[in-house]
């Protein structure tokens, strides 16, 4: 099938080329313009008690706020004019077009929401709608404010900013990336190929991916949240991966060329080879990341499914304009060195090897186990910091260190006794607080006296250290309902706070109560995201078992790759940890917990590291495969596929390492984390895994890689004279 596609493209180029220009320029225009309503939220899981506790605590008005307004003025602000200004300005916010609520110290009193020297207070607004919603509002409504106000300086943080902060950001850092990774990729291709028109084919076919996919995720919006981040990662992944297809493909249609088949005849070969290969890959990548749709984060599945996009135009254009591209260039793809060549060195030609990797698995093969174990060594080593990891919740420190949602939210810290983000919230919705004050008391009580606990306030008193320290009359009303507001000491995503929030939970309430929170929410999602973890590893491991077993027909090559796999999931883990979490390299901050990694990036992560992984895996043993079954020899099988794709493997990893490491020039925290991390990883596996590993463990492993229960009823193939396995490389004894 995949022959006569690609002869079908090859004959009809005109047609097919004649789409994709029309398809870039429609998709470009789509995506570009499209202004379309991002998403910054989905890192908290859905369904939890947090979640519900939160929807019962707005109908008091204690909801977490989308908006925090913070106002300084240079006098109290008690004083008669900063007072007026400050109720005007929370009428103002309350009958805004969006605005759900508006509570302010001005029209409130409580004590919380005035700064410490007096001179600064606090508005907190709630907006309607989901997170595209808010964030639209807040950029109309934030404007506004800071014009009715004059007299005083407004600062703004809250979610809904830090969305809109988070899209600019984005924005301007996608433009950024790309800048730096066309001319890099650019270099590494035609270092490559040595030819213009081999090297502007695959990156022709990445702009037309990217493009294609962010065109599809402006109109997925429309149907659910798109994270901003998706955008990002869509044109990161998607150029590296076409690249990397359409780098093979070529690879390969040039040696059929040099072999004397004709150019339509060859491209028909390699998509009948290594188009089938792409396809296993693509199949293989979608799987992985698909497997993370199990978990219940908004965040995670936007990304899912921006990487499945990705990977289906990235198929789509290797099978496709590929052919076209052969029949319209002819000549041009196949007349110049597979490779570029230092002057002192002899001229290749596309069918040879690579000398150096033939070197390599040569002396990998000759001491299988050493080799084994030092690779193992390495890659566990590099595991190790995982079992360190501290996961957290996206806040503002994802933003620049100059973005006012960051600066505002840590002057809020600063400047008030107890920071908004550091409260949790008891919702009490049948209790009386005047009827049933004694029990209210007694519960108030217990949680101040709770390790971790600064303060707890309550619609009769405030309590510190178990003791009450300030009382206030109410008035008694017959109406149910009423809060208790838990004060940390430390900060929301520390492990301090996380004890507190157990402690408050265990607490047994004197009556039905939900607690909400972000050290809450926190608390639920990991365990969600932990609940769901055995699942997703078995959900992963199992589909790429199978394709593999389809694609080698081999057991032991299928449980080899999911091993490898997962030690690679471990090694890009772990290589996070150690780089963002301990050692901070590249700016990435600490956070107000401490050293922490946002919870999804973990995950993310991991689900690239594996589908990558087992994407080189797949063209490797693609061509030892191929060997094998014209040969029967393994070792030579083995050096055969190390020889002929080592130089390749070289150039893929180090087009998808610029790909994904230019989201390190980026601001957003996130992207670099999720860049430098895949860029690292997917270099130790082009040399690590690919170069040492998977030969040594393949020659422990001799005649038993090729064994299935079809194969091994098979008739035995003939023998092979001795003058061709010395030629190979291989032992005449170990056929």
């Amino acid at each position: 099938m995949l022959d006569a596609v690609a002869r079908w493209s090859f004959r009809h180029c005109r047609l097919v080329l004649g789409a994709a220009a029309c398809l870039f320029v429609l998709c470009a225009g789509v995506g570009l313009n499209a202004g379309t309503p991002w998403s910054n939220g989905g890192v908290i899981a859905d369904g939890t008690p947090a979640q519900r506790a939160e929807k019962a605590a707005q109908q008091f008005g204690a909801g977490t706020p989308d908006l925090v307004l913070y106002a300084r003025s240079g006098r109290p602000v008690d004083s008669p004019e900063v007072a007026e200004q400050g109720r005007r300005l929370t009428e103002l916010a309350s009958r805004s077009p969006g605005v759900a609520s508006a509570l302010s110290y001005w029209n409130t009193g409580l004590d919380p929401l005035r700064a410490k020297d007096g001179r600064g207070a606090l508005l907190r607004i709630d907006l309607k709608g989901g997170e595209s919603e808010t964030a639209h509002t807040a950029r109309t409504l934030v404007p506004a404010l800071r014009t009715a106000a004059p007299g005083l300086a407004l600062s703004v943080s809250g979610p809904a900013w830090i969305n809109v902060s988070a899209t600019d950001q984005a924005q301007r850092d996608l433009l950024r990336t790309e800048l730096f990774t066309l001319p890099a990729a650019f270099i590494v291709l035609a270092l490559a190929f040595g030819s213009l028109s081999a090297t502007l084919v695959p990156l022709g076919i990445g702009l037309i991916a990217a493009s294609g996919a962010l065109a599809l995720l402006a109109a997925v919006t429309h149907l659910m949240p798109v994270s901003v981040f998706a955008v990002n990662l869509s044109c990161a992944l998607g150029f590296g991966l076409a690249v990397d297809y359409a780098l093979f493909t070529l690879s390969r249609y040039r040696e059929e060329r040099a072999r004397g088949l004709g150019p339509e005849a060859a491209i028909g070969q390699s998509m009948s080879t290594t188009g089938r290969a792409v396809v296993f890959c693509a199949l293989t990548m979608a799987w992985c990341m698909a497997s993370l749709l199990v978990f219940p984060l908004g965040l995670i599945r936007s990304l899912a499914i921006a990487s499945l996009v990705v990977v289906g135009f990235c198929t789509l254009g290797t099978l496709f304009l590929i052919p076209a591209l052969v029949a319209a260039l002819r000549g041009r793809l196949d007349g110049a060195p597979l490779s570029f060549r230092l002057p002192w060195r002899p001229r290749a030609t596309p069918a040879a090897g690579s000398p150096v990797w033939r070197r390599i698995a040569v002396t990998v093969t000759g001491r299988p186990l050493l080799w084994a174990l030092a690779g193992s060594a390495v890659l566990l080593g590099l595991a190790a910091p995982a079992v360190g990891l501290r996961p957290s919740l996206m806040d503002e420190s994802i933003l620049p260190r100059h973005a006012e949602a960051r600066t505002t939210a840590d002057a809020i810290r600063d400047d008030f006794a107890h920071s908004p983000d550091r409260q949790l919230t008891v919702v009490l919705p049948q209790m009386d607080p005047a009827t049933d004050a004694a029990r209210l008391d007694a519960y108030a009580r217990h949680l101040a006296a709770l390790p971790g606990a600064a303060q707890v306030s309550t619609e009769t008193g405030d309590y510190t250290g178990g003791r009450l320290t300030a009382t206030r009359h109410i008035e008694a009303g017959g109406r149910r309902g009423t809060l208790v507001v838990v004060f940390a000491a430390d900060a929301a995503q520390s492990p301090g706070t996380a004890a507190l929030v157990e402690a408050v939970r265990g607490t047994t309430p004197p009556g039905p109560a939900q607690v909400a929170g972000a050290a809450v929410h926190l608390a639920d999602t990991r365990q969600a995201v932990t609940g769901a973890l055995g699942g997703w590893s078995a959900l992963m491991l199992s589909g790429v078992f199978v394709m593999l077993l389809i694609l080698t027909r081999s057991v032991l090559v299928a449980v080899k790759a999911a091993v490898l796999g997962g030690l690679s999931i471990g090694a890009a883990i772990g290589l996070m940890v150690l780089l963002f979490q301990r050692l901070h390299v590249l700016g990435a901050p600490a956070g107000e917990g401490g050293s922490t990694l946002e919870i999804t990036m973990p995950l993310l992560a991991a689900a690239l590291a594996f589908g990558l992984c087992v994407d080189y895996e797949v063209f490797l043993v693609s061509r030892m495969a191929e060997e094998w079954r014209r040969t029967r020899r393994n070792t030579a099988s083995i050096v055969f596929g190390i020889e002929h794709t080592g130089r390749l493997f070289t150039a893929a990893a180090l087009v998808v390492a610029v790909s994904m490491g230019a989201l390190m020039v980026a601001r957003i925290s996130l992207l670099v984390v999720l860049g430098a991390t895949i860029a690292a990883i997917v270099l130790l596996d082009a040399t690590i895994v690919r170069g040492v590993l998977v030969p040594a463990v393949m020659q422990l492993a001799g005649r038993a890689n090729w064994w299935t229960p079809t194969l091994h009823r098979q008739t035995a193939p003939a023998r092979h004279s001795v003058t061709a396995a010395a030629g190979s490389g291989e032992s005449p004894d170990n056929r």
